[in-house]
């Protein structure tokens, strides 16, 4: 994997609470920088996604393609019974 040397500007007590907390998982500050890069990156990538998702659903409302809440309800009673149904389209 090629890597990229960054710098950014930070609070000077902020970096060294950062790497006493990093050094309290016994991780160097670079590695601990790059857990917490992933860690973001990965959560506006679910962000994006849920996004999506909501407008995707909200399109869904708005042009009808809504189903029943009351037959969804019926439908979930009904599992893993003798009365067990198809679902809801």
């Amino acid at each position: 994997m090629k890597t990229k040397v960054i710098r950014a500007r930070i609070p000077e007590d902020l970096k060294k609470e950062f790497e006493a907390a990093a050094a309290a998982h016994q991780m160097s500050l670079s590695n601990a920088l790059r857990q917490l890069m992933n860690q973001y990156v990965e959560q506006e990538r679910e962000l994006a996604r849920r996004r999506e998702e909501t407008i995707e659903a909200m399109e869904d409302i708005a042009t009808g393609r809504i189903v029943d809440g009351d037959e969804v309800m019926t439908w979930l009673a009904g599992w893993g019974t003798e009365s067990e149904m198809e679902p809801p389209l």
